[in-house]
């Protein structure tokens, strides 16, 4: 019914967590968990190793080690192509689960209302970094549609269960070179269907130094993808959503043009300062 996809890239110390609370869930039908990891370095296949050889539920358990780092996108889409299950849901090396019954209730909800292309949920935040402020939207509707997540990133991927039937097949090649992928995944999805959102914890985002999204350079990066992303979706997704997609084609270029005038000015108030 349900395929898990986790991808894991040197996550040692936080890789029993994140499958311990895949494991823990208490369903009535069968789910599998996918588990791609990116050439680690460290000791994550030996933990994993040994969860599948002692865990009850490790059968449930399929390890993939790929023999070269082949990067995030390619490791994704990899996992996805694993995944066989009717519903999809995801859980990346470094976040966990929480609740034994979120398998349960989102899927529950999407065999009750087969319009909807998938569900999320809130989700808490372990900060192990100072002064971290980042935070997710919270919804203030339990239905979400296109505009709604275009406008908005509120969707945590550890939080995520989708109806596989929705996704995009083939894999549009050009998320391979994105700095993000769930984004453009979460929009194509919703163009066929809404999200539902239930607004109760049930997993844990991690915010460490080795996340993807902690330096200047990584903004800078998924700025650049945030245009080729709304570009890409305009030709895809065709007269239907042109208007929204475009308005975020030029948001995305005057956050461009910001950015320019602010490194000006620290240019001149630097030079004056000498």
């Amino acid at each position: 019914m349900v395929s898990v996809n986790m991808i894991t890239y040197k996550h040692e110390a936080y890789i029993a967590q994140a499958i311990e609370g895949v494991l823990m869930q208490k369903t009535n039908f069968d789910y599998d968990l996918i588990i791609a990891d990116d050439c680690s370095t460290d000791k994550t296949e030996e933990i994993v190793s040994n969860i599948i050889a002692t865990h009850p539920q490790g059968h449930n358990i399929k390890y993939f080690r790929h023999e070269k780092n082949i990067g995030m996108q390619a490791n994704a889409l990899f996992a996805f192509s694993q995944c066989e299950g009717k519903y999809m849901a995801f859980c990346e090396g470094d976040d966990y689960w929480t609740d034994p019954y979120k398998l349960q209730r989102q899927v529950d909800f999407l065999e009750k209302n087969p319009s909807f292309s998938m569900s999320f949920h809130r989700i808490d935040i372990r900060y192990e970094l100072k002064n971290d402020a980042f935070a997710y939207r919270q919804p203030k509707k339990s239905t979400l549609r296109f505009t709604d997540l275009l406008y908005t990133h509120m969707i945590a991927t550890c939080s995520l269960v989708i109806r596989k039937e929705f996704a995009p097949v083939p894999y549009p090649n050009w998320i391979m070179g994105l700095v993000m992928g769930d984004i453009p995944i979460e929009l194509l999805l919703v163009s066929k269907g809404p999200a539902h959102y239930f607004n109760e914890s049930m997993a844990v985002y991690r915010r460490h130094s080795g996340g993807i999204t902690q330096n200047i350079e990584q903004h800078k990066r998924g700025r650049k993808a945030s245009l080729t992303m709304y570009i890409q979706l305009r030709k895809e997704l065709g007269v239907k959503y042109f208007l929204p997609l475009s308005l975020m084609v030029w948001k995305t270029y005057l956050g461009y043009l910001k950015d320019y005038l602010n490194l000006n000015r620290k240019k001149v108030i630097t030079a004056k300062l000498q």
